[in-house]
């Protein structure tokens, strides 16, 4: 596996990332559920052949993607990166980010998200609601905390919206550490 310096966060990452939207899935009682067992085998097959960098969020997998990547990578969590993502509602204020960051912690288990990622983003998400409701304080709060070891956004907008939203945080102090382009 070729492994890449990921910007300026000092990580090193493999060219080959593991997206976890789509898991093997069954339904039983008219249920979904993730088929743990399949996860694990091509979790650890990725991870044996030298991925180190894992992409989740919480709705994947009709919620469950978080819970069955945490369970696949336990016995080596801390050789991996991980990538999860935080929805984003107008009014959920720095409150509901830390409930959303605590409930992937915990589906995860994990003691930190190695990139937090703002879901989705455009610019008006960006002002309306990360910045008017100050959850980049909260992200630099919980970073500060070892919750969080990268602020990060997915993106969805004009590209000339990329250079706004990343010089305004720096402007802020809470320099947003790398981007997903969905």
């Amino acid at each position: 596996m070729n492994y890449r310096d990921f910007g300026k966060t000092g990580e090193k990452i493999s060219a080959l990332g593991f997206g976890c939207m789509r898991f093997a899935e069954y339904e039983k009682d008219g249920k979904s559920f993730v088929d743990q067992d399949k996860v694990d085998e091509m979790i650890t097959y990725a991870y044996e052949n030298g991925v180190n960098y894992f992409d989740t969020a919480p709705g994947y997998c009709n919620q469950h993607s978080e819970e069955a990547l945490g369970r696949a990578v336990k016995s080596f969590r801390d050789k991996i990166l991980i990538s999860t993502k935080c929805p984003l509602d107008g009014g959920m204020g720095r409150e509901g980010y830390r409930k959303r960051l605590e409930s992937s912690l915990s589906k995860l288990g994990t003691d930190h998200i190695d990139f937090y990622h703002f879901w989705g983003i455009n610019r008006g998400a960006y002002d309306n609601i990360i910045v008017k409701e100050g959850l980049l304080e909260e992200a630099a709060k919980a970073k500060e905390e070892g919750l969080i070891r990268h602020i990060s956004f997915s993106f969805h907008d004009h590209p000339s919206a990329i250079q706004y939203i990343v010089d305004t945080s720096a402007e802020r102090g809470i320099p947003l550490e790398s981007m997903l382009c969905q």
